[in-house]
């Protein structure tokens, strides 16, 4: 038997701090592509920013994968 590893969904989690959250506060963004690289993400974070006037000090891309045994 052997484990078949499958992506399921993706997600991006911004840590944006203003004066209104000085400790930053998360936003999740899902529906991410599988593999998403480090422009894309920057270029996420970027938009948001510019949206938000806030400052992103932190992003994580969170993965999930399904798992099968064959």
């Amino acid at each position: 038997m052997q484990m078949v590893r499958k992506f399921k969904s993706a997600k991006v989690q911004l840590t944006l701090v203003s004066d209104a959250h000085p400790k930053g506060i998360k936003h999740l963004f899902n529906n991410v592509i599988d593999k998403a690289d480090d422009h894309q993400v920057a270029s996420l974070s970027t938009a948001i920013e510019m949206l938000t006037t806030e400052k992103c000090t932190n992003a994580a891309v969170i993965t999930t994968d399904e798992l099968t045994m064959e």
